[in-house]
């Protein structure tokens, strides 16, 4: 390498050391056996789902178009289990001296699975995978991810937990715990590539990448999808949030979304999110991956008559995804137009454009009591919509706004009757809960100001930036992608898994008290 590149690698390599990074590493060891016969793993099979009736039964919810109703989406229902390592299971002593724990879990009829590991813990040296269909697999996790741990959704009506641990390691009740399976019944996982069916947006939805969307090639980076279980009936459902700058421009990972997304510490911890979600080509949904997320978040503040929840990540983003952490307004102006990016029914971004300017309304999905005066009101639209999903997401100032102040963020979808007619925008309207009324508050916990000026500063509106503070020497952002390659593609540290050793049956001699 020469010496430039040297250096961006050093810089990219140190970043990452601090930071989330996509977990698709160290591949488990039942991928990498030479024969997966080896042992047979021992299945739990859970109450089964009838997945077109649960889509019918939510869809019915979100198709009215003659009152305003909440656009969060249910994808999955709750399962409540109680699997450990200590009482369930298998356990195998592998010829390095090192054990593997394996159980499958199972409910049919799912489309995909969503595993909460709600107690317990992952000694020094551990590390814990989950495997669906097609060998696609998240992980591994370490001591270093704390109880509540929620991993990102794998695809199928089966998952396999493994978890491997140093030799001399107790097994004891002290062990992770799996809590909560979530059976999915809308394909998520699939839905992108599945145009027309159910998951999928409907057809007058416009990918971030087409025209109406290059003006906002940052803000797009600071989308997310993300999962989350609900505390008041255990359905997993998805919503969007946005990456937020603050007035000190620090960088911290602060995430806006909606309160009747989620609203409680427990919800928050549950969050999986996926970044750079996307399709590379306006007409076709392709080139879309599920690889860059991160679990867990803390609750900072939340109000529902504003319907605003700010979370911080329990770790930042890896630098390699160069995220964006967006602008806002805090001015309680409203901008001649407005723009929407959002993630509608669980697919690859979208945007849309409202040609009017926002009115100031209330909150028209009823949540938070009697309030005034805390929506703008938008629509209809006359390129893309929102639907299920889109709940959480930014409405924005057009990048082309006089003011100066365009492609910063105003508002937080709650709702609303906007829909798809066929493949044009129908005269529905939706409801933002506004980021000047979610501004102040009667504390830290139900304000902003607090967390994105905490210097008390009067700031009311930023600029975005990018995640990744620039250096004196910039990087190429073609250097970077050369860097990502280049670390993606080195070889897996050797621990055995894999080499054609064969690892001896489970021996009772190793549970301990």
């Amino acid at each position: 390498m020469n010496k430039h590149f040297q250096c961006a690698a050093a810089l990219f390599t140190a970043l990452l050391c601090t930071t989330a990074e996509a977990r698709k590493g160290e591949a488990p060891y039942s991928i990498g056996m030479s024969t997966k016969s080896e042992l047979a793993i021992p299945e739990t099979v859970l109450a089964a789902i009838d997945a077109a009736a649960l889509r019918a039964s939510d869809d019915a919810k979100l198709q009215r178009s003659d009152i305003a109703h909440a656009k969060r989406l249910a994808i999955a229902e709750e399962r409540v289990v109680a699997l450990s390592p200590a009482s369930s299971g298998q356990w195998q002593l592998l010829a390095d001296g090192d054990l593997l724990w394996r159980i499958r879990v199972s409910v049919p009829g799912a489309t995909d699975l969503h595993l909460g590991f709600g107690t317990g813990i992952l000694p020094a040296g551990a590390s814990l995978w989950v495997i669906g269909a097609g060998d696609y697999y998240e992980g591994p996790y370490t001591d270093a991810d704390a109880t509540p741990l929620w991993i990102p959704m794998v695809p199928g009506d089966q998952a396999t937990i493994e978890l491997h641990l140093p030799a001399g390691s107790p097994i004891n009740d002290q062990l992770i715990e799996l809590t909560s399976v979530g059976a999915g019944f809308r394909d998520v996982f699939n839905a992108p590539s599945k145009v027309g069916q159910p998951g999928a947006s409907g057809a007058c939805n416009i990918n971030v990448v087409c025209p109406l969307g290059q003006p906002y090639t940052d803000e797009d980076r600071a989308l997310a999808y993300y999962e989350f279980r609900a505390d008041d009936d255990g359905f997993t459902y998805i919503c969007t949030a946005t990456l937020l700058n603050d007035v000190p421009a620090d960088r911290k990972n602060f995430v806006l979304t909606a309160a009747h997304c989620l609203s409680s510490q427990t919800e928050a911890a549950s969050m999986r999110l996926y970044w750079n979600y996307q399709s590379t080509d306006c007409v076709i949904t392709t080139g879309w991956s599920f690889g860059q997320n991160q679990t867990g978040a803390s609750l900072r503040a939340t109000r529902a008559d504003a319907d605003f929840s700010l979370v911080e990540l329990n770790q930042a983003p890896d630098p390699a995804w160069n995220l964006f952490h967006a602008g806002w307004d805090a001015e309680n102006i409203a901008p001649t137009s407005s723009i929407g990016l959002h993630h509608p029914r669980g697919d690859v971004a979208k945007v849309d454009n409202s040609p009017s300017a926002p009115r100031t309304t209330n909150n028209c999905i009823g949540t938070g009591g009697v309030s005034s005066n805390t929506h703008w009101l938008t629509g209809p639209y006359d390129q893309g919509t929102t639907e299920g999903g889109s709940s959480g997401s930014g409405l924005w100032i057009p990048s082309s706004d006089a003011s100066g102040r365009g492609r910063r963020l105003i508002g937080v979808l709650s709702g609303g009757t906007a829909a798809c007619f066929g493949a044009n925008p129908d005269n529905g309207v939706d409801c933002y809960g506004k980021f000047s009324a979610a501004w102040d508050g009667p504390s830290p916990s139900s304000r902003l100001r607090d967390w994105l000026d905490p210097g008390a500063t009067a700031t009311t509106t930023v600029a975005g930036v990018n995640h990744v503070a620039s250096t004196t020497t910039p990087i190429d952002p073609a250097l970077a992608t050369r860097v990502a390659a280049e670390r993606d593609a080195r070889p897996m540290r050797n621990t055995g898994r894999g080499s054609g050793r064969h690892p001896s049956p489970y021996n009772p001699a190793l549970r301990t008290n």
